[in-house]
C-alpha cells in the first residue's frame, strides 16, 4: 500500500504543480508537501497511534521531563546553526538553486516557520513521550552545548545525519526545482510519440519523479513514524564512493578523468522511428522505470549512507541492488551505440570510462552491503535473495534445461 500512496503523492503533486504553474521553487516545495502529506496520512499517522497505544508509562518527574524537552531544543537550536552557518559559508549551498530559492522566499514564508516551529515543539513533546529510550542523539547534543556530559558518539552520529541530511536535501531539491522547469518547458506530450524528443521527454519526468520521492526521503526522518535513521556509513570509503556519483563531484571527475559521453548520442546513430531505435528506447525507458520503482519500494524511508529499515519489496523482492543494477544498465543502452559509432580506439576507451563509473558503483553496493549486514534482519534478506532471488531463478531454470 505504501508503494501506491508513494507513488500517487508524488505524482500528484507533480501534475497540480504543473497545472497551476508554479515557479520552480513553489512546485518543488508544493511537490514535496503533497508527498509528505501522503505519507504521514497512510503511514505515519497509524504508526504514531500505534506508538502511543503502546506506549510505557515512565515515572520522570515533570521537572526532569520539562528539562529533557528543553535540552532537546536547545540541540535542535544547535544543528539549526550548524545548517545556517553551512548555508552561509560553503559555495554548494550558497550558489545552490535550492538556498537562492528560500532566502528570496524567506519574506513570504513567516506564517509557515512559525508554525512549522510550533509543530517541531510538538512534535519532540509526542516523540519523548513514546519512545522506549528518550535519551537520544538530540539530547546529547542539547547536552554537549549546555557543557554538560554527553555521549561522543550520539553527537558524532547527529553531525553525520546532519551533513547527509544538508548535503542531499539541498542536492536533490536544487535538482527538482530544474527537472520541474525542463517538465513545463519540454513536457514529453509535447512531442510526437515515439520520437526521440518524446523518449528523451519521458526519462526527464522518471527522473523528476524519483528526485522527488528521493528529496522527500531526506525530510521525513520522523522517529514518532518509524522512518528515523539508525545508523549511518562510518566508513571513508563508503561516502567516498557514494558522494563521488553525485554533483559537485561527479561532473568535475567525469570531465577530467571519465568522459564516456562525448561523441555521437544514441539517437544520432540509430535512425529515428526505425524498429531499432523503438526497441532501443523502449529497453532503456524500461531499466528507467525499475530504477525510480525501486524508489518507490523506499516510500518515506529512503537516503543515501543510512539505515532506515530493510526494504524486501517491490524490486528488492528479486535483487539486492536494482537501482544500482537498473541505471548502469540504462547508461550502457544509450552509450553503447556512440561507442560502436567511434573508432576502436576511442569505442574501447569511452567503454573503459564507463566500466570504471560501473565499479565505482559495485563499490558503492559493497560498502552499502557491509553496514547493513550489521543487522541480522539484512543477513536474511541477503540470504532468501540468493535462494531465491532473480539470479536464483535463472540458475535453476539453466539447470533444469540442461538436466532435460
Amino acid at each position: 500500500m505504501i508503494q501506491a500512496a508513494t507513488f500517487t503523492g508524488a505524482a500528484t503533486g507533480i501534475a497540480l504543480s504543473t497545472y497551476l504553474r508554479l515557479e520552480s521553487g513553489m512546485a518543488m516545495a508544493f511537490a514535496l508537501f503533497c508527498l509528505l502529506l501522503t505519507w504521514t496520512v497512510v503511514e505515519g499517522i497509524p504508526a504514531a497511534r500505534r506508538a502511543w497505544a503502546s506506549r510505557k508509562r515512565r515515572d520522570d518527574a515533570p521537572a526532569i521531563f520539562w528539562r529533557r524537552i528543553g535540552t532537546k531544543l536547545v540541540g535542535l537550536a544547535a544543528l539549526l546553526g550548524v545548517v545556517v552557518i553551512a548555508c552561509s559559508v560553503f559555495p554548494f549551498f550558497t550558489q545552490s538553486s535550492a538556498v537562492r530559492w528560500i532566502i528570496e522566499a524567506g519574506h513570504t514564508t513567516i506564517v509557515i516557520s512559525m508554525a512549522l516551529a510550533a509543530g517541531t515543539m510538538l512534535y519532540i513533546v509526542a516523540t519523548d513521550l513514546v519512545a522506549e529510550e528518550p535519551d537520544d542523539y538530540l539530547n546529547q547534543i542539547g547536552r554537549a552545548v549546555l557543557m554538560q556530559d554527553f555521549r561522543e558518539e550520539d553527537v558524532l552520529f547527529a553531525l553525520r545525519l546532519l551533513a547527509i541530511k544538508c548535503f542531499f536535501l539541498v542536492l536533490m531539491f536544487s535538482g527538482g526545482m530544474a527537472a520541474l522547469s525542463d517538465l513545463a518547458e519540454k513536457p514529453a506530450w509535447a512531442f510526437p510519440p515515439l520520437s526521440a524528443a518524446w523518449f528523451e521527454g519521458l526519462l526527464r519526468l522518471a527522473f523528476l519523479l524519483d528526485i522527488v520521492l528521493a528529496a522527500g526521503g531526506y525530510v521525513a526522518t520522523f522517529k514518532l513514524f518509524g522512518w528515523h535513521v539508525r545508523a549511518t556509513d562510518t566508513t571513508a570509503l563508503g561516502w567516498l564512493v557514494c558522494l563521488i556519483c553525485y554533483e559537485p563531484f561527479f561532473p568535475a571527475i567525469s570531465h577530467a578523468f571519465v568522459p564516456y559521453g562525448e561523441g555521437p548520442g544514441w539517437e544520432t546513430v540509430i535512425q529515428e522511428g526505425s524498429a531499432v531505435f523503438i526497441l532501443w528506447s523502449v529497453a532503456t525507458l524500461f531499466c528507467t522505470v525499475i530504477y525510480v520503482w525501486a524508489t518507490v519500494a523506499f516510500g518515506p524511508r529512503f537516503s543515501n549512507l543510512t539505515h532506515r529499515g530493510i526494504i524486501t519489496s517491490g524490486p528488492y523482492r528479486f535483487m539486492k541492488h536494482p537501482a544500482y543494477v537498473s541505471k548502469n544498465i540504462a547508461w550502457w543502452l544509450v552509450a553503447i551505440p556512440g561507442f560502436l559509432a567511434s573508432s576502436l580506439a576511442e569505442g574501447l576507451a569511452r567503454a573503459g570510462m564507463l566500466a570504471i563509473v560501473s565499479l565505482i558503483y559495485l563499490l558503492r553496493a559493497r560498502a552499502e552491503e557491509r553496514m547493513l549486514s550489521r543487522d541480522p534482519a539484512y543477513q536474511d534478506y541477503a540470504e532468501r535473495v540468493a535462494a531465491h532471488g532473480l539470479l536464483a531463478m535463472a540458475k535453476r531454470r539453466l539447470t533444469s534445461r540442461r538436466a532435460a
